[in-house]
This record gives C-alpha cells, structure tokens and sequence, in this order.
C-alpha cells in the first residue's frame, strides 16, 4: 500500500473509515472487518510517511466515526482538542461512535 500524497491517504482512510462503520451499522460482519483492517493499515501508513499534523482539518468531517478515529490518531498531537471532540461525541450518544470515543478517552487517561 502506497500513496502518492496526505491527501490521496486521506480519502482512503475516510473510505475505509466510513466502509468500516457502514459495516458496523448493518450486521456486515465481512465489510467491517475488512474496511478496518485497511483503516489500520493506511492508519499506520500515513504514521510512517506523513506528517499527523495534516490530519487536523478531518476532526472537522461530518461523520462521527472519522472524528473518532482521527481525534486518536492525533492525540499525542493535539491532546486537548481530540480529547474535547471525543468528549462532545461520547455525550451525543451516536451508536457505537459514542461507545468508542469513551473507550478512547478511559485508554488515553491510563
């Protein structure tokens, strides 16, 4: 897997992101496995080849499963703001986003 820029990352990171929570969402045990064990890779991808700090303006997406998953991958960043975001979605009570902004947040405190 190689990408020839943060952005072209980028979108397939939310593509996966969003496969993977689609998946969740529908019982499709196949498309959610798969689309999150892309999400790891280009997660640890982009890690590896890119600077995290390109990443912020995706706490902004529309989509709680993306802010989610981008607010952990940039808390060791911007601990402050990623630990705001996932606050504000844990208490919104979105499926299974608010459980894993919480599961983030219990982690990130130990």
């Amino acid at each position: 897997m190689k990408f020839k820029n943060i952005e072209e990352a980028k979108d397939s990171l939310v593509e996966a992101i969003l496969c993977e929570y689609i998946g969740t969402l529908t019982n499709n045990d196949k498309l959610q496995e798969k689309s999150i064990k892309t999400a790891f890779k280009i997660d640890k991808y982009i890690k590896n080849n890119f600077d995290l700090r390109e990443l912020k303006g995706l706490l902004n997406y529309d989509v709680a499963s993306v802010q989610v998953w981008v607010a952990n991958m940039l808390l060791p960043i911007y601990e402050d703001i990623a630990l705001k975001l996932l606050k504000d979605i844990r208490n919104k009570k979105i499926p299974h986003c608010s459980y894993n902004a919480g599961m983030i947040i219990d982690y990130w405190k130990k």
